[in-house]
């Protein structure tokens, strides 16, 4: 999960949000918003979650894990997770069960080019500018505030 490994499309504007620290599902939110007004298709999902198998995980957020753990293209340490996965309905249920122990998530299309990274609190994404648009109208006012275009 090394910065330079996500390729950006040169035919498609960035944006950033850093969403509001009093508000835990405004991150997760954008993002869904994101992936469902992205004209290109989000196939892969690459992860490194700050929870691994010695961590006293219950409920939902176990399960979660374990879900995310049965696939091949991830591996579960004591203290982190981290991997590659298909992106379905199923394991973003699971990323967002997870989102609060997430370092990393980027998501990529079928050429491997970035659709959306969130990383350090930031989630950066790439749309066009009528897509990013229905992002803004999708997610709280004070958080389409923060959107911003990073060209």
């Amino acid at each position: 999960m090394d910065p330079e490994s996500v390729a950006w499309p040169s035919a498609e504007p960035s944006y950033r949000l850093r969403p509001p620290a009093t508000d835990e599902d405004a991150a997760i939110d954008a993002l869904a918003a994101v992936l469902d007004v992205t004209p290109r298709r989000p196939e892969r999902l690459s992860l490194r979650l700050a929870v691994g198998r010695r961590m006293d995980l219950l409920g939902p957020r176990r399960d979660a894990l374990e879900a995310l753990s049965g696939h091949d293209g991830v591996t579960v340490a004591d203290d982190h997770t981290v991997g590659t996965v298909t992106l379905t309905e199923a394991t973003f249920a699971d990323l967002a069960e997870l989102f609060a122990d997430l370092d990393r998530a980027a998501v990529r299309d079928p050429d491997g080019v970035a659709i959306a990274d969130w990383r350090d609190a930031i989630l950066r994404f790439a749309l066009p500018e009528s897509a990013a648009e229905q992002v803004r109208g999708s997610v709280d006012a004070a958080v389409a505030d923060r959107i911003e275009r990073v060209d």
